[in-house]
């Protein structure tokens, strides 16, 4: 028993190590883009910081489609809950949604987006590309996958935003209209699934691995894209 209990203190720690990797590494590419180099972003015209508004919300706004895909292909009641909870916090429940909070960002910045969910003036192939990316992906791969690609994407809040925020800030954002990034920094969705991802840890660290570096370039692609659309003025 005592043997046992080393082993899974060693995983635990391995894993640890890791995320911790992959974190730095994730900030590390994130350094090199454009659209996180404040002293970049703070020169963007009017019309470059309505472009940035208009093309973020398309890269968030249909993280609905990946909660019903894995809400669908949960294995067992204890997993749909952590999706029914991730949803309930993207609800706001009692405070305002995450979908408004953006759009009191968006309307801050003179951007109206109220119904752009529907209207999708400003969703660029590129963009859909990417969200359709990522629903292809988990499509074709089994639930192990899935759980690691979800666990992976909830990490990035808590990485990404805290670079979104900055180039806000840059940008004019002031107040309340930062609450939808200051909110993400601190979401605690990545700790909601980690009891089934420390288990998946253990068995398949494998998987964990790859599926984790896939999430990262990934995601890092797309913001090479959106900086580089914002950066040119158009797309």
């Amino acid at each position: 028993m005592q043997k046992r209990a080393i082993n899974d203190s060693f995983l635990d720690e391995n894993l640890q190590d890791f995320l911790r990797g992959w974190d730095n590494q994730y900030k590390m590419g994130m350094a090199e883009i454009d659209l996180f180099k404040e002293e970049k972003t703070q020169q963007w015209s009017e019309e470059q910081k309505k472009l940035f508004v208009q093309l973020l919300y398309h890269q968030r706004a249909h993280f609905d489609d990946v909660l019903w895909l894995m809400g669908n292909f949960a294995p067992n009641a204890e997993a749909k809950e952590v999706i029914l909870n991730n949803i309930r916090d993207e609800l706001g429940m009692n405070g305002l949604s995450h979908e408004k909070l953006y759009l009191e960002f968006a309307r801050s910045l003179g951007v109206d987006l109220t119904y752009e969910l529907i209207e999708e003036k400003y969703y660029y192939s590129f963009l859909r590309e990417y969200n359709h990316g990522h629903l292809r992906w988990l499509r074709d791969h089994d639930w192990d996958h899935r759980l690691a690609a979800f666990t992976a994407i909830e990490r990035l809040d808590n990485l990404d935003y805290l670079g979104l925020r900055d180039v806000a800030v840059s940008i004019g954002a002031v107040g309340k209209a930062l609450t939808f990034f200051n909110v993400h920094i601190h979401v605690k969705h990545y700790e909601a699934a980690e009891k089934f991802f420390i288990i998946l840890w253990k068995s398949k660290s494998d998987v964990v691995k790859s599926v984790f570096q896939f999430i990262g370039s990934y995601q890092l692609e797309i913001w090479r894209k959106i900086s580089d659309a914002v950066f040119k003025g158009s797309y």
